[in-house]
């Protein structure tokens, strides 16, 4: 699925306004004020008012004052055999706005955009190839293209990203009035930008849109910017009519048309599938077992070919190659599963732990990844088909928490999949330590990881021990010179929890005070993290995880050592979550040391970040806090 958003971000990206002069000094200086480059002029003039085809120019200019700032040149342009480029150029200008250097469509370097992992795509990309010497510099970058696809329009984005600005930004759409352009503004307000309507035309306009500072724990950009979202009604994908002016229809031209015709399934396969799960009661159990044996069979490789990197490559291809792309795979599964009788969904998503969800009321083109759903009872039962390791049922962060289109026999319906409760995401750390009077120490350490901590966890499976050793290393950098004795992991799929156990020995672990030994008992889970000091913070406050972790450690006092008074414990619970830790007294030469930590998932206020900041202070201080034993 990632072929289809080359396009559509390179020309989110792109325009111009006429100016001749690009000397820094003509810059307004509140511009300049947190910015790494400052988009000058950025104009995009989209026409789709011929049948299928749509023609895009790009004019773009951008001073970079900084190399933090090379990034946002974006001196590109993606194309593949239905995006052509009919025209491109490039001028670099210095400081004070002197021509340094022309580049014509020759001297663009020519390559295949190539994504590391696909086993083919079409897709290619003319790049400038320029390296600064100094700076500032400015760069003039303009392009046209032509594509027979109408179903991508591409978005505008007056505001690029975090520490850029924007001088002038323009975005015209030009459109058959039999065939009306529709268009969805969000997060406008606060900034400078305005949208205007004449017959066959949507024109939108943006001046003056200072930089925003990146801060900590804030949602994602694409959240919070400023963008406008185009589509329309009827249009085409590589030659495919599609329609599409709701979620309902779109969902239907996709089953008819881009899944209908590919799940096709050799007969033999099908009577494996089917002998496979004849024992098996439920329909989720047969889920199961069809789903393990795709994990068994295949793998994944991108493909990014076909109707606009969307319509799957046919099952009984998969079936013979053992290979495919995340639509092949779901796809492939769903004829596995159709061939068993069980019913499932085919999913389109945005991918990745931020959750972004499909906009439920604008049908387009959206999403970047697919995956099947299950129908159970009132639930859908989540399958990433091009992992052969997740567990049944279980996407974690790729997948977790967010609006997708699942598409049904009835037409596409937005639908939300699984959010994890805070106590569903549990990490439960036990440990049994026995200290020496050296101030050494061994301990057997057990952890138990369920929900998206699971999905934190399993992978350690797969490393050596070299790599094992080095993790946890990484892991517990707080703890000088430990040595593991033995490591033992346990990936119940079935359940979806992760067991790990160790065994250590620290040689100095406490320290001395005269004879005393000064002992931290948090030994396993010391939060080092406190989020930055934020002055004027512009942003909401995001948490994208919510969990609990909980710790018991039952500590033995070295020979001739006291615990002579336990310390007091301490609590706080907030909106943010809860934290609590205590010690208490077993025996005269054994305590146990208790720590929770909860974090809650959500969006908070720009003004409660000052109190998440204090509370993970307070929670870094306690989890480093020592006792004192005392020399009997």
């Amino acid at each position: 699925m990632k072929k289809l958003f080359l396009f559509v971000l390179l020309a989110t990206g792109f325009s111009i306004c006429a100016q001749s002069n690009y000397a820094i000094s003509s810059i307004p200086s509140e511009l300049l004020l947190g910015a790494n480059s400052v988009l000058l002029q950025h104009k995009i003039q989209v026409d789709v008012s011929k049948e299928a085809q749509m023609e895009v120019r790009v004019d773009r200019v951008v001073t970079v004052l900084n190399k933090m700032g090379d990034a946002y040149v974006r001196a590109v342009a993606y194309y593949d055999d239905d995006v052509k480029v009919r025209k491109i150029e490039a001028y670099v200008y210095d400081a004070s706005g002197k021509e340094m250097e022309h580049y014509r469509k020759n001297d663009f370097n020519d390559v295949s955009a190539s994504d590391g992992f696909s086993l083919y795509t079409d897709d290619r990309v003319l790049y400038m190839d320029y390296t600064p010497t100094r700076y500032p510099y400015t760069v003039a970058f303009s392009y046209e293209k032509v594509s027979n696809t109408t179903a991508f329009l591409p978005r505008w984005y007056p505001l690029e990203g975090t520490a850029t600005s924007t001088l002038e930004s323009s975005y015209t759409i030009t459109y058959n009035p039999v065939n009306t352009a529709r268009y969805k503004a969000v997060n406008l307000e606060g900034y400078d930008i305005a949208i205007s309507e004449e017959p066959s035309k949507i024109i939108c306009r943006a001046q003056n849109l200072k930089a925003r500072k990146f801060e900590e724990h804030s949602p994602p950009f694409l959240n919070t910017a400023p963008q406008v979202l185009f589509a329309l009604d009827r249009f085409y994908l590589k030659g495919v009519a599609g329609y599409g002016k709701d979620w309902n229809e779109f969902g239907r031209w996709m089953e008819r048309s881009l899944l209908g015709d590919v799940n096709d399934l050799p007969e033999a396969t099908i009577a494996q599938v089917r002998s496979l799960v004849s024992t098996e009661k439920t329909p989720l159990d047969k889920a199961r077992k069809v789903y393990e044996f795709v994990q068994n069979k295949v793998r994944y490789i991108s493909v990014q070919i076909g109707v606009g990197g969307w319509k799957p490559m046919l099952a009984s291809e998969v079936d013979k190659l053992s290979y495919g792309d995340c639509k092949a795979l779901t796809n492939y599964t769903k004829a596995l599963l159709d061939a068993v009788g069980v019913p499932s969904y085919y999913t389109v998503l945005y991918s990745g732990p931020n959750g972004r969800d499909f906009d439920e009321d604008f049908s387009a083109m959206q999403g970047d990844h697919v995956i099947l759903g299950i129908p159970s009872d009132d639930d859908i039962v989540w399958l990433e088909c091009t992992s052969q390791d997740m567990p049944f049922g279980f996407g974690g962060t790729h997948s977790d928490d967010r609006d997708v289109l699942v598409i049904t026999p009835e037409g596409g319906k937005i639908v939300h999949t699984k959010k994890y409760a805070f106590d569903e995401s549990l990490q439960h750390n036990t440990a049994s330590v026995q200290l020496d009077p050296d101030g050494g120490l061994k301990a057997q350490f057990q952890r138990r990881s369920m929900g998206l901590q699971y999905d934190q966890k399993y992978y350690l499976e797969k490393f050596d021990a070299l790599k094992l050793d080095q993790y946890y290393k990484e892991h517990w950098d707080y703890i000088n010179g430990f040595t593991i004795d033995s490591i033992a992991l346990q990936n119940n799929k079935e359940d979806i929890v992760f067991l790990e156990g160790l065994k250590l020995t620290v040689p100095k672990y406490c320290s001395f005070i005269g004879e005393d030994l000064l002992l931290a008992p948090n030994l396993f889970n010391q939060s080092q993290f406190i989020p930055p000091r934020i002055t004027d913070r512009k942003q909401p406050l995001f948490l994208p995880i919510g969990f609990k972790d909980v710790d018991q450690i039952e500590i033995e006092l070295p020979e001739g050592f006291i615990l002579e008074e336990i310390p007091e414990g301490y609590a706080e619970e907030n909106k943010f979550g809860l934290y609590s830790s205590q010690i208490e007294r077993i025996s005269a030469r054994k305590i146990r040391y208790t720590r929770t930590l909860i974090i809650k998932k959500g969006t908070f206020t720009k003004n409660d970040y000052s109190d998440y900041r204090n509370f993970r202070r307070n929670v870094s201080k306690w989890d480093k806090s020592k006792i004192l034993l005392k020399r009997a």
